[in-house]
């Protein structure tokens, strides 16, 4: 792998290519750690990647060992692990709501109690979500409730 860095101060933005024959699992863990520095998350959707802010995202979800996440339209796969989401995003509005949930309080229309101590999230696209028993003081800690 070679990696090229050029300083110019008349550069106004920071700019990263990345050129390679194939896109393979490393080169891929590669694209999802530096698409979290940016506050932006890689995601595959239909053969090409894309970077979504994190701001349009409504939750993560991990599914069969694949992560995906989901915006207000669409949905993406992504090479990172629900684990590394939660640590990197622990001091953003994401939180953890079940074992395999990472959810974007920003992105939630309402919040109720459910069966079994359990809370449901209702988010801006109508979608609900369940928030696991464990998790129910996280939320409410971020929440500040």
């Amino acid at each position: 792998m070679k990696i090229e860095i050029i300083q110019n101060e008349n550069i106004t933005e920071t700019e990263i290519t990345i050129k390679a024959k194939v896109l393979d699992e490393e080169l891929s863990e590669i694209i999802a750690c530096l698409s979290l520095i940016g506050n932006t998350v890689a995601g595959a959707r239909d053969g090409v990647v894309s970077f979504i802010p994190l701001r349009e995202i409504l939750y993560f979800e991990s599914v069969d060992n694949k992560t995906f996440f989901y915006t207000k339209d669409e949905v993406y796969e992504t090479k990172a692990k629900l684990y590394e989401l939660s640590e990197k995003l622990s001091d953003t509005s994401f939180v953890r709501i079940s074992k395999s949930t990472i959810a974007n309080l920003k992105k939630l229309k309402s919040i109720k109690r459910a069966k079994g101590s359990r809370l449901e999230a209702d988010l801006i696209n109508g979608e609900k979500l369940l928030v696991s028993r464990q998790y129910v003081n996280d939320i409410k800690n971020k929440l500040g409730v």
